[in-house]
């Protein structure tokens, strides 16, 4: 075979290779493990990603067999044969997930679906940077860090009662809030979220990633208004500092309600609406649901997607969810490749049916490092219809 050719079957190889990594990675960071256990994996797949390219073109490419100078690949080494098999295995599964993610409909439940892209970093006269550690990162070309995507999805569920007809539900999450994203970022998002006046505000939690920014939490979350309800649940983040603290100063300060391994019960218009939520794996256990009646509508707070079993399992109508923040950065015809789920990338952002159960997945609105690429922040927003 020619040079060309067996130097496209390295970079083929190579991407198998990053895809084994990367999948192994998601998997690793969505288990309940200490920060410093996750970076030592992380150093692991940041190591192997490094030196794919030096082994493969100096060993394989240029060693034994050495195919890029004349070599023929049957004498490769039996070892470096499996893996290169695992590999190709990787690449397929690339390719295949890749195919399916741009393939996929929509569920059937979601009947409307619209997308409002802002530039807010346009609207506030330039990037709200604070003082964070990574501002270098923000100020990156092509960074779509500011760029919020108001998400607006209609959906209609069986047997939904004629009540619940224009019910709306705005969902923050994933704010990370660390000083690189400035306060101002998210003061305009709380005026976007009141100008759409929610009957029920949810956050699914990852609030704060610097714990001398707790004090923000009342001048953000506690400003939105909602006609019926303010709950909230918190995510890995909170649990990695001190997540009793931020559970204190979102309650009594920012005055939400906290809904987390448990369920409350609310009433809008006569009709029953439960909201529960659940934090696992990180803190407490997920919420016991008992059986519901035909007029109840029961949404699911979850910070992690990987609770859809559960939720599909316990007659849960609606759930909402974060934590993968869509990838942060996608790849051209590819897609998301860091979702940290034991699902893999499978529900990175998005809507799911599974059974009778609705998930929406949002891409948060911020994140730890501030670097989006094709894949925007995004608030949440949901209007219900009745069947």
């Amino acid at each position: 075979m020619s040079v060309l050719t067996n130097s496209l079957l390295l970079l083929a190889w190579y991407a198998g290779h990053c895809e084994l990594w990367t999948a192994w990675l998601n998997r690793v960071y969505a288990n309940a493990w200490p920060r410093g256990r996750l970076d030592r994996w992380r150093r692991w797949h940041d190591g192997a990603l490094l030196l794919g390219p030096p082994l493969l073109i100096g060993w394989i490419g240029l060693w034994q067999p050495g195919v890029l100078t004349g070599g023929d690949w049957l004498r490769m080494a039996f070892p470096w044969k499996i893996y290169a098999g695992c590999c190709a295995a990787g690449l397929a599964s690339l390719v295949f997930h890749s195919i399916c993610r741009r393939l996929r409909r929509r569920p059937r439940a979601v009947i409307g679906y619209d997308s409002q892209v802002l530039d807010l970093a346009a609207r506030l006269g330039g990037r709200p940077i604070g003082k964070g550690r990574h501002q270098q990162m923000a100020r990156l070309p092509c960074n779509q860090t500011f760029q919020l995507d108001i998400t607006t999805r209609t959906i209609r569920l069986p047997g939904l009662a004629k009540e619940w007809d224009g019910f709306s539900i705005v969902q923050w999450t994933d704010l990370h809030l660390t000083g690189t994203v400035d306060r101002r970022w998210f003061e305009t998002v709380v005026e976007l979220t009141n100008q759409m006046e929610p009957d029920l505000a949810v956050c699914t939690g990852d609030l704060i990633d610097e714990m001398s920014l707790v004090d923000w939490l009342p001048e953000t979350l506690g400003r939105i208004e909602a006609r019926l309800a303010r709950c909230f649940i918190l995510g890995n983040h909170d649990w990695h500092y001190q997540p009793d603290r931020i559970r204190q100063v979102t309650t009594d300060d920012a005055g939400w309600t906290d809904v987390a391994g448990r369920c409350i019960a609310l009433e809008h218009h006569g009709q029953r609406l439960e909201v529960a939520g659940t934090e696992w794996p990180w803190m407490g256990k997920h919420p016991e649901l008992k059986p519901k009646s035909d007029e109840t509508f029961r949404l699911l707070l979850s910070h992690t997607p990987d609770n859809i079993g559960m939720a599909a399992n316990q007659d849960v109508d609606l759930v909402l969810a974060g934590h993968n923040h869509g990838g942060q950065v996608c790849l051209p015809l590819i897609g998301p490749v860091y979702s940290p789920s034991r699902f893999g990338i499978r529900y990175a952002s998005g809507d799911f049916q599974v059974d009778s159960t609705l998930m929406v997945v949002s891409r948060g609105l911020s994140g730890r490092h501030p670097m989006r690429f094709l894949c925007r922040p995004e608030l949440t927003r949901i209007i219900l219809q009745a069947s």
